[in-house]
């Protein structure tokens, strides 16, 4: 797939190496979708723009959603602060 230039990666997850999500101009009509987690990679999804703004709606409400979930559970002493939790044991 050609890349243009135009495109943005964002890590995911807890941990440096969860994985992360590309998001691309695919022949200046498109926008190419590419989710990689722990080295696997699902294959590239290609977006309309139509699809595009539907997916950006539905980011914008579930975002909503999440931060007020966020502001109901401030006091509580559990939530994930953004350092790793979780630890290997051997």
């Amino acid at each position: 797939m050609a890349s243009n230039g135009h495109d943005v990666e964002i890590r995911t997850g807890r941990r440096n190496e969860d994985g992360k999500v590309r998001l691309s101009v695919f022949m200046d009509e498109m926008l190419a979708l590419t989710l990689e987690g722990h080295g696997e990679r699902a294959p590239t999804f290609l977006l309309t723009i139509e699809q595009a703004r539907r997916l950006q709606e539905a980011l914008e409400r579930l975002i909503s959603l999440a931060e007020d979930g966020l502001k109901r559970d401030q006091s509580n002493s559990e939530a994930w602060k953004g350092d790793e939790r979780r630890r290997l044991t051997n």
